[in-house]
């Protein structure tokens, strides 16, 4: 058989699999990949067959095992083995691609946010068209944002964590009764938005008609905006149900809290 057929050197070796020859060096030296033939004259050369073999090393390291891990599974292979690792990695991997996605999903809807908070302006109200969309709230809360209300945030940012990897992504919500008697701070609990693909909310928001206004600054300024609500409702014939959602727009990127945007969602036939 033509040597050039069947025998690589570690050079050779490295530029065919796209592998550097000094990755090739130290798998040699830790026992993990080593060459096959050493010739007589005292060099060692890689055979075609085990091309497969480190493509199977690349992979493992390529998913995360480290390679303690691959030279245990290379010392006893067997395919009960292999299925047991690949089982227990691929869960792993479907656990880190979730994760992956639900921070994809908070910087989209972060960025989607600031983008609206840039063209806002205190006081203005708008009508908007909004789709349907799966809510989860907290623990009820007195609307003091005393150290209970921060206790019940604190918990219910980690039960976030745990359900969908959200990150503090959350606001309040007030209902439109106590909004019309005027209790401005009779807040009801901390609100979030789920995931459209999750079987865990406590309530669904139908699709439609929304009003929505902005109030830039301090908390304190929000009941002014609410008597705007109020008004702007009665002017054009319009029912407000539910609650009011609060969402703060900027939080992340503000200097000074005269700049933050909260956003108010309300429902309105």
């Amino acid at each position: 058989m033509n040597r050039k057929n069947y025998l690589y050197s570690s050079g050779e070796f490295a530029k065919l699999t796209g592998v550097n020859k000094r990755t090739l060096h130290y798998y040699n030296e830790i026992g993990l990949f080593r060459p096959e033939i050493i010739g007589e004259n005292g060099y060692h050369y890689y055979t075609c067959f085990q091309f497969t073999e480190l493509e199977l090393i690349l992979t493992l390291r390529k998913i995360g095992l480290s390679i303690d891990e691959i030279k245990d599974y290379s010392s006893r292979p067997s395919d009960e083995s292999f299925t047991e690792m690949m089982t227990k990695k691929k869960k792993l991997i479907d656990e880190s691609i979730e994760q992956l996605l639900s921070a994809q999903a908070f910087l989209e809807q972060k960025a989607e946010r600031l983008k609206i908070g840039m063209y806002s302006q205190h006081g203005t109200i708008e009508r908007c068209t909004l789709p349907e969309r799966k809510i989860i709230f907290s623990s009820p809360i007195s609307g003091e944002y005393d150290e209970d209300d921060f206790s019940i945030a604190a918990e219910f940012s980690l039960r976030l964590k745990k359900l969908f990897h959200l990150y503090d992504n959350f606001g309040s919500c007030i209902s439109i009764e106590d909004i019309q008697k005027n209790s401005f701070n009779s807040y009801h609990s901390f609100f979030a938005y789920c995931p459209q693909t999750s079987d865990v909310y406590d309530e669904i928001l139908p699709a439609g008609t929304y009003l929505r206004a902005f109030c830039i600054g301090d908390w304190g300024k929000l009941p002014e905006i609410y008597r705007s609500i109020l008004y702007y409702a009665r002017k054009h014939n319009l029912t407000l149900t539910g609650y009011a959602y609060e969402e703060g727009l900027n939080e992340m990127s503000i200097k000074d809290r005269s700049d933050y945007i909260t956003m108010i969602t309300i429902k309105c036939d």
